[in-house]
Protein backbone atom coordinates (compact mmCIF):
# COMPACT_ATOMS: atom_id res chain seq x y z
CA UNK A 1 0.00 0.00 0.00
CA UNK A 2 1.60 3.76 -0.92
CA UNK A 3 2.22 6.06 1.81
CA UNK A 4 -0.40 8.49 0.47
CA UNK A 5 -3.35 5.95 0.57
CA UNK A 6 -2.37 4.98 4.52
CA UNK A 7 -2.58 8.70 5.00
CA UNK A 8 -5.50 9.11 3.55
CA UNK A 9 -7.22 6.13 5.65
CA UNK A 10 -6.04 7.58 8.50
CA UNK A 11 -7.31 11.09 7.93
CA UNK A 12 -10.56 9.59 7.33
CA UNK A 13 -10.37 7.46 10.81
CA UNK A 14 -9.32 10.34 12.31
CA UNK A 15 -12.52 12.37 10.56
CA UNK A 16 -14.78 9.53 11.83
CA UNK A 17 -13.69 9.03 15.44
CA UNK A 18 -13.83 12.93 16.00
CA UNK A 19 -17.51 12.78 14.34
CA UNK A 20 -18.65 9.93 17.07
CA UNK A 21 -16.87 11.61 20.12
CA UNK A 22 -18.26 14.98 18.83
CA UNK A 23 -21.66 13.42 19.08
CA UNK A 24 -21.36 10.88 21.44
CA UNK A 25 -24.55 11.74 23.22
CA UNK A 26 -26.76 11.95 19.82
CA UNK A 27 -25.40 9.17 18.43
CA UNK A 28 -26.27 7.42 21.49
CA UNK A 29 -29.86 8.47 22.08
CA UNK A 30 -30.24 7.80 18.47
CA UNK A 31 -28.89 4.63 17.66
CA UNK A 32 -28.49 3.46 21.44
CA UNK A 33 -27.96 -0.71 21.79
CA UNK A 34 -27.39 -0.59 17.99
CA UNK A 35 -24.06 -0.90 15.30
CA UNK A 36 -23.67 2.12 13.47
CA UNK A 37 -21.22 2.76 10.32
CA UNK A 38 -19.63 6.37 9.76
CA UNK A 39 -18.12 7.24 6.56
CA UNK A 40 -16.70 10.70 6.28
CA UNK A 41 -18.18 12.51 9.37
CA UNK A 42 -21.77 10.92 8.62
CA UNK A 43 -24.08 7.88 9.64
CA UNK A 44 -24.27 5.29 6.39
CA UNK A 45 -25.77 2.38 7.99
CA UNK A 46 -27.29 1.43 11.51
CA UNK A 47 -28.04 -2.39 12.30
CA UNK A 48 -29.15 -4.34 15.81
CA UNK A 49 -26.39 -6.63 15.08
CA UNK A 50 -22.73 -6.71 13.79
CA UNK A 51 -23.07 -8.98 10.81
CA UNK A 52 -26.24 -7.17 9.36
CA UNK A 53 -24.18 -3.55 10.31
CA UNK A 54 -21.64 -5.09 7.49
CA UNK A 55 -24.01 -6.27 4.95
CA UNK A 56 -25.85 -2.72 4.94
CA UNK A 57 -22.70 -0.64 5.41
CA UNK A 58 -21.43 -2.54 1.81
CA UNK A 59 -20.89 -5.79 2.92
CA UNK A 60 -17.78 -7.35 0.90
CA UNK A 61 -17.37 -3.80 -0.84
CA UNK A 62 -17.00 -2.45 2.85
CA UNK A 63 -13.31 -0.38 2.87
CA UNK A 64 -12.27 -0.56 6.50
CA UNK A 65 -10.03 2.08 6.18
CA UNK A 66 -12.48 4.78 4.99
CA UNK A 67 -15.79 3.14 7.66
CA UNK A 68 -15.96 2.82 11.51
CA UNK A 69 -18.25 0.47 13.14
CA UNK A 70 -18.92 0.91 16.70
CA UNK A 71 -21.92 0.01 18.68
CA UNK A 72 -23.56 2.43 20.44
CA UNK A 73 -24.83 1.66 24.23
CA UNK A 74 -27.69 2.72 25.86
CA UNK A 75 -27.94 5.66 27.93
CA UNK A 76 -25.64 4.33 31.32
CA UNK A 77 -24.23 1.88 29.68
CA UNK A 78 -20.60 1.05 30.01
CA UNK A 79 -18.27 -0.92 27.23
CA UNK A 80 -15.27 -2.75 28.36
CA UNK A 81 -12.77 -3.44 25.72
Amino acid sequence: MEERQILREFELMETGSKFISDNFGELQARYGNRFIAVKSGEVIATAPSFEEIIKKAGGSKLCPGETIIQFMPLKGEIILY
